[in-house]
């Protein structure tokens, strides 16, 4: 009598772009992996993460290195193919494209999920609208889900919410130990935006390095010169430090952040996701109101934690713990659910549906093609010839002063 066949698993594919989503990719994908067979791939776009990058993103999680594909070669798959759920950890306009360009609104998987890599409050109408046409969004506290429940109600979007505490993944994490204490800088790309807001900010750190030379005072950089990040970083440290004569125990350093939270007297930063991994690894916090306290500056999720001080502050090494209340209605809560609410609409999604298009006769082709610019950048292949090298020219200029804008209002979509 021949033995019954195993029923195979449901396929998961998880698509990621950049450095930050790669990073939050594998670590959905581990959630995945008791429920589905699970597959990174890294699509081609305009802040493809370098091989340095990725190795720091992944930092050992999978068994395999994640393959990359192009846009084009993505949507023909998902056509073929139809996993059980896709989880779109990429930037606004990359998912639009696939869903609603690419895909023309055909269902790409029986859920498909999509998140931001970690703080999102207050969330943007921009960030929400590219999302639109999924079936599940994830948000990582009670206070975030309160706040996109509220704009949703404004949005022509149907998507559920699903809820992922930040906390488990952080608190496993193992940290590299040093020779010597040291407090960390963790920059974000897009706050404080003058220039001479990020000078004050290296001025500071320079003379806690001068002032304490039995501290190493690491500036945590995201990526190298030249290497793409989800957010493009006008001023970066390294470059406004090039020239200026400052102390050896300032350094510059890369990597995965949990190597450089051992041994770590204080973590400080402007506005940046890496002061949860602080938190979670006990490391006393300061967060820098020296700018103020805005949507701009990224920072408003930060009241009532306790964390936050001026660089005067930093001067005299007062780092803070935060608040128990605070990370209580943030991002220290339970595990959350959103693996369950992804099954939940899976089952509950018609097999011949299409994507809702909330953008449907709205957008001019001008606006669909800066989009199509944004996400995909020299990743797109699908415009090439020669005849077209003008009005990518013109496409990428336009790209730039607008990233450069949106850096200045803190736009995060």
């Amino acid at each position: 009598m021949a033995e019954p066949t195993a029923t195979p698993r449901p396929r998961a594919l998880v698509v990621a772009d950049s450095d930050s989503y790669l990073k939050w990719a594998v670590r959905r994908a581990e959630d995945l992996r008791d429920a589905y067979d699970v597959e990174v791939v890294v699509v081609r776009n305009a802040v493809t993460p370098s091989t340095a990058q990725r190795a720091a993103a992944i930092d050992g999680r999978l068994d395999t290195d994640p393959g990359e594909i192009g846009l084009r070669a993505l949507a023909a798959r998902l056509r073929a193919e139809r996993p059980a759920l896709l989880l779109l950890a990429c930037r606004g306009p990359l998912i639009e494209l696939l869903l609603l360009e690419e895909l023309r609104g055909e269902r790409a998987a029986d859920v498909v999920v999509a998140g931001i890599p970690g703080i999102w409050f207050p969330p943007t109408a921009l960030g929400l609208r590219l999302r639109a046409a999924c079936d599940v969004m994830v948000v990582h506290s009670e206070r975030e889900r309160e706040a996109v429940t509220a704009m949703l109600a404004d949005l022509p979007a149907d998507a559920r919410l699903a809820h992922l505490g930040l906390a488990s993944l952080l608190e496993d994490q193992e940290v590299g130990g040093a020779d010597r204490p040291r407090i960390v800088f963790a920059p974000q790309a897009l706050v404080p935006a003058r220039r001479e807001d990020r000078v004050a900010l290296l001025d500071a750190l320079v003379d806690v390095a001068r002032a304490h030379p039995e501290l190493d005072v690491v500036i945590k950089l995201r990526g190298t010169a030249g290497e793409a990040q989800t957010h493009e970083e006008a001023d970066g440290f390294e470059q406004l430090a090039a020239g200026r004569e400052v102390p050896g125990n300032l350094v510059f350093a890369h990597g995965a952040l949990r190597e450089y939270l051992g041994d770590c007297a204080g973590f400080v930063t402007v506005s940046s996701t890496a002061a949860l991994e602080a938190i979670a690894a006990d490391v006393p916090v300061l967060v820098v109101d020296e700018f103020g306290v805005s949507a701009q500056m990224i920072n408003l999720v930060f009241e009532g934690s306790g964390l936050f001080g001026g660089l005067d502050d930093l001067r005299a090494l007062r780092f803070r713990a935060p608040a128990t209340a605070w990370m209580d209605a943030n991002y220290f809560q339970a595990e959350g659910d959103w693996v369950a609410v992804a099954q939940e609409a899976a089952g509950a999604s018609a097999p011949g549906a299409t994507m809702r298009d909330p953008h449907a006769g709205l957008m001019r082709s001008p606006q669909r093609l800066r989009r199509r610019s944004v996400a995909l950048g020299a990743g797109d292949d699908s415009w090439h010839g020669p005849a077209l090298a003008p009005l990518r020219a013109a496409l990428a200029a336009y790209d730039r002063l607008q990233r450069r804008r949106r850096g200045s209002q803190g736009n995060r979509g």
